[in-house]
């Protein structure tokens, strides 16, 4: 196990500049305290194959926290990321905990969605937060699911 560490990983629904899902991504695993990863979903060119959500997956598999931030700009989930979540479900991921970001105008919508598709996949969810483009970032509300992840799946993790 991720050399007695925690291991935490980061999707983010977007990686595009002017969204600002990234940026509270990257700013909330910065509270964390390591093993962390991050993958950053971008449009993919109509008719390519994705061959980044196998790996995530496989992330997935070995983490114990994931923290999923996605932009909220329109009322869904983006497609990658529902790609995901479904491939998430196929893999039979469950018992992982999960922390759930959602930004934009469309926020609690989103959020909504997000919640029904990480319950699908048997995520116990630690903490669920929408967010405006102008309100303070939740570092608290990761942080306790953090500590509630490790306080149940690895108790005795390096701090």
């Amino acid at each position: 196990m991720h050399d007695g560490y925690l291991f935490t990983l980061g999707i983010c629904g977007s990686a595009d500049e002017d969204d600002p899902a990234p940026e509270v991504l990257s700013a909330l695993l910065g509270q964390l305290p390591p093993v962390k990863r991050a993958a950053f979903l971008g449009p993919l060119p109509p008719g390519q194959p994705d061959a980044l959500l196998a790996d995530i997956v496989a992330d997935m598999r070995d983490a114990e926290l994931i923290v999923i931030v996605t932009p909220a700009t329109a009322p869904q989930l983006p497609a990658r990321l529902n790609d995901l979540l479904r491939a998430a479900y196929a893999a039979d991921l469950a018992g992982r905990y999960a922390a759930l970001v959602a930004v934009g105008p469309h926020a609690a919508a989103v959020l909504n969605e997000l919640r029904a598709a990480v319950a699908t996949c048997g995520f116990m969810i630690a903490g669920a937060v929408a967010l405006a483009a102008d309100t303070p970032l939740p570092h608290a509300a990761i942080q306790a699911a953090y500590q509630t992840a490790r306080a149940t799946l690895a108790p005795h993790a390096l701090p």
